[in-house]
């Protein structure tokens, strides 16, 4: 850790204790986790970030808040993939948290390490998605406590299917898997809406509490206003300094699907529109992101996080179903609306829809390239990759495909991702220079 700051030690010190002792004392390694993780949401409240728009600390405390108070009430929890719709457990007071979300955690206090060991160590592959190698370890070495219950989708990946799966067995949790066909149709999404009414009757059976299907109709209704009004925040992104970090951009796109639905998350969208409508004007490129980041690589978060050079303007994770297109159903049928945003999502489905919405956002920021970055073992990412690359390139925008992992730092080259990504930054400033002198 040569040359690391006073805080990256400390973390590394604090994240060394907790691996130390994981295969002995997974109940001390579970308490002094969520020792540094309530300081660190108390940090955020009492002493928020001065160079973040008020937005991007909501985001950051929202995120802490749902997370943190997760795991705190885990025999209230959810544990449940990113794609899939939580206003049901909200709506019954349940705590959904998402894997990536728990394994974002373990990576921030750089205990990621001892986990995915122990994960390797019970027969998983070191080729398996990193985030869900993290949550298995968690799982598996009693450092997490037994969820009410699981919930998984189709949508993005298998290893939505496999690890829950797997984790319900362990557990002894029920586990319901909502398969979403691939054809965008009214179709498939009554069907999925079938799929969402048995995973809501489980859920009244794991949490033994009814569901009010009013209850559920008004947070499906808060669902709509907030994607609404989160599809309106694109415009408003055009040439404006967002003040954003590759971690707040993260925290705010899993807040925009662990608490969609919530009066919070409503606020937050609204604050987004009139925080980037006040903004400054920025001359520096803006990126479109798709798929997760490494927030932790301060060289690659030196370039954009809060930048006046370069920056992050949206994420294709973040809006993969507001900007779908017409939509069929609302919040007043309830169930066909989350089914609608399942089937609808750009990540299901064939590239083409993927690389369509990323050109979308592009389009609707101004956006001035776009980087795609393949976490270790997303499958379904890095088989994309060329086939984005290539129609947004032909459409014109400059592209990188960038390899790394997300959230394990041991499967990071960071020297050769820094000078790669670097000097695509150098080239899209290049070539905006020269599009405005000859405009």
């Amino acid at each position: 850790m040569a040359g690391a700051s006073a805080g990256e030690r400390l973390i590394g010190w604090y994240g060394g204790v907790a691996e130390k002792n994981l295969s002995t004392r997974p109940d001390f390694v579970r308490n002094w986790l969520m020792l540094g993780f309530q300081a660190m949401r108390g940090k955020v409240h009492l002493a928020p970030y001065g160079d973040l728009l008020p937005s991007g600390n909501h985001g950051y405390q929202l995120f802490m808040d749902s997370v943190v108070g997760a795991l705190a009430d885990f025999d209230n929890a959810v544990v449940t993939s990113i794609f899939t719709p939580n206003e049901i457990f909200h709506a019954l007071g349940a705590r959904p948290v998402t894997a990536e979300a728990v394994a974002s955690f373990a990576s921030g206090a750089q205990a990621e390490s001892g986990f995915i060991a122990a994960a390797e160590g019970r027969g998983i592959p070191e080729t398996y998605c990193s985030y869900h190698r993290i949550l298995m370890g968690m799982a598996t070495s009693g450092v997490l406590g037994k969820p009410r219950m699981l919930a998984s989708c189709s949508v993005a990946c298998d290893a939505n299917n496999l690890t829950f799966k797997t984790l319900g067995r362990f557990w002894g949790v029920p586990h319901v898997y909502v398969d979403v066909p691939y054809d965008v149709s009214r179709d498939s999404v009554l069907y999925v809406a079938d799929e969402l009414h048995e995973l809501a009757r489980a859920a009244e059976g794991a949490f033994s509490r009814k569901l009010d299907e009013g209850r559920l109709r008004e947070v499906c209704a808060c669902s709509e206003r907030t994607m609404h009004e989160l599809a309106e925040t694109l415009p408003a992104r055009r040439g404006r300094y967002l003040a954003n970090t590759m971690t707040i951009d993260m925290m705010e796109m899993l807040d925009l699907h662990l608490s969609l639905g919530l009066p919070e998350c409503e606020e937050l969208a609204r604050e987004m529109q009139r925080d980037f409508l006040a903004a400054s004007p920025y001359e520096g490129v803006n990126l479109v992101w798709a798929h997760v980041s490494p927030y932790f690589l301060e060289s690659l978060g030196e370039l954009v996080n809060t930048s006046q050079t370069s920056q992050i303007v949206a994420s294709d994770m973040m809006f993969e179903s507001v900007t779908a297109g017409e939509a069929w159903f609302d919040a007043s049928s309830p169930y066909e609306f989350m089914a609608e945003r399942l089937v609808r999502s750009c990540f299901n489905g064939p590239a083409t829809r993927r690389a369509n919405c990323i050109e979308l956002l592009a389009r609707e920021t101004n956006a001035d390239a776009v980087v795609l970055f393949c976490h270790w073992g997303c499958k379904q990412t890095a088989g994309a990759a060329q086939l984005i690359r290539r129609q947004l390139e032909g459409a014109g925008w400059p592209v990188l495909v960038l390899d790394g992992d997300a959230c394990d730092r041991a499967n990071c080259m960071e020297g050769q991702m820094s000078t790669r990504f670097s000097a695509f930054l150098e080239m899209v400033e290049k070539r905006k220079e020269e599009t405005k002198a000859l405009s």
